[in-house]
C-alpha cells in the first residue's frame, strides 16, 4: 500500500510499507535486544543499527487475507496483518532465527520462498504491536513502519543462512543499544521498549494504545492510536 505524500515538492515521495521487529531475550539480568548495523553503500540510513526489518510486499497482503492462524491481539486491524507477517518473514530472511510452528508453509509465494526452507509456518501470534512511525519529509526513501515486540523464547529454529543486509548482528541490552549510531525514530521506538518492559503488567490483550511518530508539516508529532478493529458505529 504505496501512498504519496502530496504538498510541496520535497514531500512529494513515495511513500512505502514497513515493518520491524524488535527481539527480546529477558533470560538474563538485563532484557536484550537483537540488532544490526547496515552497510555504508545502502542508500537510506547507511551505517546505522536497526531493528530486522523490511518493506511489505503485495505477497505479504494476499498471504494475510488467507492466513488461517492466529494474530495478536486477536482483533488485529486487518490492514495491519501484512506488516505483521512482513515482519517474521524479514526476521528471518536477514538473521535465520524463525518465529514460527511446526507444518511447512504451503505453495510459498516467490516472496515467501526463503522462509519456506526453514519448514514452518510464521506464528504472528507471538508478536506484540508497539508503534508505528512515519518517515518525515525530505528524506532521501520514506517508510510507513509498524514495529513489533517478540519474546526471544517465541524464536522456534535458528538457520545460520542470512541475506546479508545486516552487518554486526548482537544482542544488546537498553545501555548498550541506546549507546550506538542510531536513527531518530530508533532511539524514540528503544525509549517506547524501555517503558514496556518496566511495565511488567503489560501483555498483548492490555496495551489499548501505541504511539504513532509523523510530521504534519509544522512539527514531529507523537499521537497515540489502536491496532485493533474499531468497533462498529451505533
Amino acid at each position: 500500500m504505496s501512498k504519496v505524500q502530496t504538498g510541496n515538492s520535497a514531500a512529494e515521495t513515495l511513500i512505502r510499507d514497513a515493518a520491524c521487529l524488535l527481539v527480546i531475550d529477558s533470560a538474563g539480568p538485563e532484557p536484550k535486544l537483537l540488532m544490526g548495523r547496515r552497510h555504508s553503500d545502502q542508500v537510506f540510513l547507511p551505517n546505522k543499527w536497526v531493528f530486522p526489518g523490511g518493506r511489505v510486499e503485495d505477497e505479504d497482503r494476499r498471504f494475510a487475507d488467507v492466513f488461517g492462524g492466529l494474530f495478536s491481539p486477536g482483533d488485529l486491524a486487518r490492514e495491519i496483518k501484512p506488516f505483521a507477517l512482513a515482519g517474521i518473514r524479514e526476521l528471518f530472511e536477514e538473521t535465520g532465527l524463525t518465529i514460527g510452528t511446526a507444518g511447512p508453509l504451503p505453495d510459498p509465494s516467490p516472496t515467501w520462498r526463503t522462509f519456506a526452507v526453514s519448514g514452518q509456518m510464521p506464528a504472528p501470534a507471538r508478536l506484540f504491536p508497539l508503534a508505528r512511525a512515519i518517515t518525515p519529509p525530505g528524506r532521501v526513501r520514506r517508510y510507513d513502519t509498524w514495529f513489533f515486540m517478540v519474546d526471544a523464547e517465541a524464536i522456534s529454529a535458528d538457520h545460520s543462512t542470512t541475506d546479508g543486509e545486516l552487518l554486526d548482528l548482537g544482542w544488546f541490552t537498553l545501555a548498550e543499544a541506546g549507546a550506538l549510531d542510531l536513527p531518530n525514530i530508533t532511539r524514540l521506538v528503544l525509549d517506547d521498549v524501555a517503558s514496556i518492559l518496566r511495565a511488567a503488567n503489560i501483555t498483548h490483550d492490555t496495551a489499548e494504545t501505541l504511539p504513532f511518530y509523523y510530521s504534519d508539516g509544522s512539527a514531529f508529532r507523537r499521537d497515540l492510536i489502536s491496532c485493533k478493529v474499531a468497533p462498529p458505529t451505533p
